[in-house]
């Protein structure tokens, strides 16, 4: 068997990030892990498990009402009730244990209304404190670990909150009594002998460390998106076509991989099956073994051979997103600058062409003053008009790409590498709107799958493509 195929490495201007301790071949599955936490969108909170992320959830929590699970976590529950035993296998991402069970409830009765974003914070504020509960109250080792790991990815936090973003802070205020409350509630019901108060403080945690907690889900945790049909629509009865988040998930080796964009490994998600699926060959039980793949595993694949001592990257957004969009983007949600290759060659054709390049200071300078509210009502209100900002900017961007007559556009084809034009042609998902990447799902395989809509293309099929141009 190979070694492992990922180590830790600190990269300049980057932070800790994961590079190849070995040679790796396309198709070979560079990390596989299970999830550390997950929890469910407020949005999605009625048809996605709040344990798994299962799209497609019909039966509520008995214990909360306010949620729903599937029958596998149910079951995987019978006998304890579906909240109570956080050692359970179907807790293995805490999506949905005793204490985010009692927030839930304490949040539909909390007056005023919690805010969307708020709920969310709660929940996954509750899912770490049911592994603090875990540890102080059943010496679970494990669930300490599991917090300790989250508690390690960026951004570095200094003992007082140092590092903190001041939003971060206010929302851990914000939510605290809730949070309390909730924690109280489950103190009540299952160790009411043990002294309350200092049991409380343990198991809610303090304001600093809940902060540094919600700033690591910020930056770290992967959105898990809404189902889509092989062909891009969605699966369920909305009309909107963005990519959706049923919800997120935070991973302690995943979480640490650094964004490109054009990227060398491609992300799989397990919250529908798609490893376990006989038609995309990601688990084959005498190849694999045979228990499959969990639904909070995470898979990154090599979409090409990544050699010794190279940083394993991965897209943070679509990889067809346009030059212009995909940096707002990565410096609005994420913080950083890109300075990849592709970004600095695409920003200097933008501006040849006198186009957006997604850095302009008006922009910035608008997009900030939007984001800089503290309370809660304004930070709603911040969000919404940052966010109407930007997409302004991109209709007006997509307005100007579609004024542009066939010659310039066919200048403007004629200029890209033809190594560039090579690996979208490959690598880019070819179902219309999709934006997902192509990866083989082994390193025998004859065909690559989209790690998004789950489209197969034969090697066949491809070369077909090429030959006849159609990319």
């Amino acid at each position: 068997m190979p070694g492992a195929a990922v180590a830790h490495r600190q990269i300049p201007g980057r932070g800790v990030g994961l590079v190849a301790a070995r040679d790796i071949d396309a198709g070979e599955t560079v990390v596989a892990e299970h999830a550390l936490l997950v929890g469910v969108s407020e949005e999605f909170r009625r048809v996605c498990c709040a344990s798994c992320l299962a799209h497609g959830a019909a039966t509520p929590c008995p214990g909360c009402g306010e949620v729903v699970l599937c029958d596998a976590c149910i079951a995987g529950h019978r006998g304890a009730g579906p909240c109570s035993d956080p050692a359970s296998p179907w807790q293995r991402g805490v999506g949905h244990g005793a204490v985010v069970c009692a927030a839930e409830r304490v949040a539909s009765a909390w007056r005023p209304p919690l805010s969307a974003p708020d709920r969310e914070r709660l929940r996954f504020l509750g899912a770490c404190a049911e592994l603090r509960r875990a540890h102080v109250v059943n010496g679970d080792a494990r669930a300490r670990a599991r917090l300790d790991a989250v508690l390690r990815l960026c951004p570095d936090v200094g003992p007082a909150g140092e590092g903190i973003d001041p939003r971060e802070a206010s929302a851990a205020e914000r939510v605290r009594p809730a949070l309390e409350a909730a924690v109280q509630a489950t103190i009540a019901t299952t160790e009411a002998n043990t002294a309350g108060g200092g049991l409380l403080r343990a198991i809610a945690g303090d304001v600093v460390e809940n902060a540094a907690l919600l700033a690591k889900e910020t930056k770290n945790a992967f959105g898990v998106m809404a189902v889509k049909r092989g062909d891009g629509s969605h699966s369920n009865d909305d009309s909107d076509d963005d990519r959706r988040v049923r919800g997120g998930a935070v991973y302690e080796l995943a979480s640490r991989v650094n964004h490109a964009c054009f990227p060398n490994v491609a992300r799989f998600d397990n919250f529908d099956g798609v490893l376990g699926s006989p038609s995309h060959e990601f688990h084959v039980p005498s190849r694999d073994g045979p228990n499959p793949p969990g639904p909070t595993e995470l898979r990154l694949v090599a979409i090409d051979k990544i050699p010794a001592g190279c940083e394993v990257l991965m897209s943070y957004l679509p990889v067809s997103e346009p030059c212009a969009r995909r940096r707002r983007r990565l410096r609005n949600t994420f913080g950083f600058e890109c300075e990849c290759e592709r970004c600095v060659l695409e920003r200097a054709w933008a501006t040849e062409d006198g186009a957006a390049t997604g850095d302009e200071r008006e922009h910035r300078d608008a997009s900030r003053r939007a984001r800089e509210a503290r309370d809660e009502a304004s930070e709603l209100e911040a969000d919404a008009a940052a966010d109407a900002l930007d997409r302004e900017w991109n209709d007006a961007e997509e307005t100007a790409i579609r004024s542009l007559d066939a010659a310039e556009l066919a200048r403007r084809a004629d200029r890209i590498p033809a190594t560039y034009a090579l690996w979208f042609a490959r690598n880019m998902c070819p179902v219309d709107g999709c934006g997902g990447t192509l990866a083989p799902p082994h390193a025998t395989a004859d065909h690559m799958t989209c790690n998004y809509c789950g489209r197969r293309r034969g090697d066949d099929e491809f070369f077909r493509r090429l030959e006849t141009g159609a990319g």
